[in-house]
């Protein structure tokens, strides 16, 4: 077996391991025909969930913010509440 053909061989044996360990974890392999085409799919789906949970989390705070203002019985806080919750929501649209 030439040598050109052993390293072809190697080479696809090593992107069928990343593309069995990005499936183990939940990751789509996408149409991934090299190792380069499997790790830029796998860090776009990387990024797009860091960016729903940071959505989330910004979310459940802008919630804490709201609830705050209100259980302090305080109208200035109350806006002060609403305030801060408007401007941690604005953060996910810039």
């Amino acid at each position: 077996m030439s040598t050109l053909r052993q390293a072809a061989l190697a080479v696809a044996a090593e992107r069928e391991k990343l593309a069995h360990w990005m499936r183990s974890m939940g990751y789509a392999t996408g149409h991934g025909d090299s190792i380069e085409g499997l790790l830029d799919h796998l860090g776009t789906q990387i990024a797009e969930g860091l960016e729903a949970e940071v959505t989330m989390e910004r979310e459940a705070c802008a919630k804490v913010a709201e609830r705050w203002g209100k259980e302090v019985n305080v109208e200035s806080w109350d806006m002060a509440g609403k305030d801060c919750a408007t401007a941690i929501r604005a953060r996910s649209k810039t």
